[in-house]
């Protein structure tokens, strides 16, 4: 394969959501690589719900069916990276969850001025492409944006750490229950979720925080359940994960209270 053919074999598209737009189940002959440059989707793969929030892509194998729905209030602009299915044994033959960098979403930025400018068929632009897919290569690998484990010893912390009634726990407080060593806890989340334990923490907080906001909550209300004393600091917080305020999400409740 050369690289001048890369441009007819993977496809750079944006889309732009407005709340409760649905993308209806479908499947395709091409691998799709789905993530946010800003707001989050819901999708349903495979009868299996995942959240998109923009840190995160969605890579879903050719002739898997899958739908998504939009839920904030301001456009959710999205995009959707098709690769023909012989390019599609470089990455996994299940649906993963993929852990965006910086530079990855720059470059798919590039991607896209390249191709509103006319030059989409330039010697650059299939370089640029030639980095798009080694890229998506090199991205660290999930099965899921909040990955569970079976293991008789982790499961139990885990559903414990999920428990919006225990969120506002620290971490050490909820481990220390369990009268298990910290160093055990996070050497078994390693091996089983290949994630500290920390991490899976906050993206617990960050679905909760999700949730509770689609259904009306007020921000102090959820920074208090997190275990915040300031809401500025939980707003930085959710920020940092979801590249967004909770008021841009929270926005259409309040104009419907």
């Amino acid at each position: 394969m050369t690289i001048a053919k890369l441009n007819h074999l993977i496809s750079i598209e944006e889309f732009f959501y407005q709340k409760n737009d649905i993308v209806t189940p479908h499947s395709n002959l091409w691998g799709d690589f789905n993530f946010s440059l800003n707001g989050t989707l819901e999708f349903h793969i495979a009868e299996q719900k995942y959240l998109s929030p923009p840190n995160y892509g969605l890579w879903i194998p050719p002739q898997v069916d899958h739908c998504c729905t939009a839920f904030e209030e301001q456009l959710t602009h999205y995009v959707c990276i098709r690769l023909h299915p012989s390019l599609c044994h470089r990455l996994s033959f299940d649906p993963k969850t993929l852990s965006i960098r910086p530079f990855f979403r720059q470059l798919i930025k590039e991607c896209l001025e390249q191709k509103k400018s006319g030059l989409g068929q330039s010697d650059y632009y299939e370089h640029l492409l030639r980095i798009v897919l080694d890229q998506l290569e090199m991205m660290p690998s999930y099965d899921h944006y909040l990955p569970q484990s079976h293991h008789p010893i982790l499961k139990p912390v885990l559903s414990a750490l999920a428990d919006p009634n225990l969120l506002n726990k620290s971490l050490q407080q909820v481990i220390e229950s369990f009268e298990l060593s910290e160093r055990h806890v996070l050497r078994l989340c390693q091996q089983e979720l290949k994630m500290s334990i920390s991490e899976w923490r906050n993206r617990a907080k960050i679905i909760y925080a999700i949730s509770q906001l689609q259904q009306g909550s007020s921000i102090k209300k959820i920074s208090f359940e997190l275990g915040y004393q300031h809401s500025s600091s939980f707003i930085e917080f959710f920020k940092r994960y979801t590249s967004q305020t909770p008021s841009q999400i929270k926005m259409h409740n309040s104009k419907n209270s």
